[in-house]
């Protein structure tokens, strides 16, 4: 847990740290909000809170490679998260910057899917009466849906100061403690990956929320909101979607009888 902990608290250190950094990035080259009628603020406000993010992840990322149980995460999966990431952070700030319209970021959200797919990142199986093993095509076809719909949802939330990111750190906090306690108390290697995403997801929003916290000196934009819909989709499909339903109850039970006999014993 610990290595977890200092994962989750040099993500949020280096979010804190490079947000002034992008900010004044994003005033020189006026990827700003401006005021509207229905904003809250009152003078117009730098973007690109989503580039901060990134160079955050990527380089706790880098860092927790090198630590004894973290680094056992890495995987073909969290390479495609990354990249994926990396694929709509490129398409928010445009759209900070330039406006894209609605149109190009729905294929742009799409194309991120798929470079998911193309990375082992899949609804394999649905927990429905049972366990429903989808057809390929079908699973893929899912998971476009699941990733487009989670990350329009966070950006539509992205509204308030700090709503989206206080949102997104509890969803993601609820899903590292479902995935550490299966990849670590249960042995399921593949909740390894998002154990590892989501922690680093929370450290975002914790570092992020304070320039973003009322009065907001910093936006996450389109940017920001498309990379943590994105992140937190695909630390979901990782952890739900190929866990077999039926094999995690019988591992959690065999558990449970080996401890239960081994202090029997004496």
């Amino acid at each position: 847990m610990r290595e977890y902990l200092l994962t989750g608290l040099i993500a949020a250190a280096l979010c804190y740290v490079l947000t002034p950094f992008i900010r004044n990035m994003a005033i020189r080259f006026k990827a700003m909000a401006d005021v509207r009628e229905r904003d809250i603020h009152s003078i117009s406000t730098p973007r690109w809170g989503g580039v901060s993010m990134w160079l955050a992840m990527g380089l706790t990322l880098l860092f927790a490679q090198h630590m004894r149980l973290v680094g056992r995460a890495y995987s073909r999966e969290l390479l495609g998260i990354f990249l994926a990431a990396t694929f709509v952070l490129i398409l928010g700030a445009l759209d900070d910057k330039f406006e894209l319209d609605a149109v190009t970021k729905l294929a742009g959200q799409a194309l991120a899917a798929g470079i998911l797919l193309i990375n082992g990142v899949q609804v394999l199986w649905l927990p429905i009466n049972g366990v429903v093993i989808l057809p390929a095509n079908i699973g893929q076809l899912l998971t476009v849906i699941i990733v487009v719909v989670i990350i329009n949802a966070v950006n539509f939330i992205d509204g308030l100061d700090g709503l989206a990111v206080g949102v997104v750190a509890i969803a993601a906090s609820c899903f590292f403690a479902f995935s550490y306690l299966l990849a670590v108390l249960n042995g399921f290697t593949r909740a390894g990956a998002p154990s590892l995403m989501t922690v680093i997801l929370v450290g975002l929003c914790v570092g992020f929320l304070a320039h973003n916290a009322y009065p907001a000196r910093m936006f996450m934009g389109d940017s920001g909101s498309m990379l943590l819909g994105l992140v937190l989709a695909a630390s979901a499909i990782t952890l739900t979607g190929q866990i077999d339903a039926n094999a995690l109850l019988k591992r959690m039970v065999d558990l449970r009888l080996c401890r239960f006999f081994s202090r029997s014993q004496f």
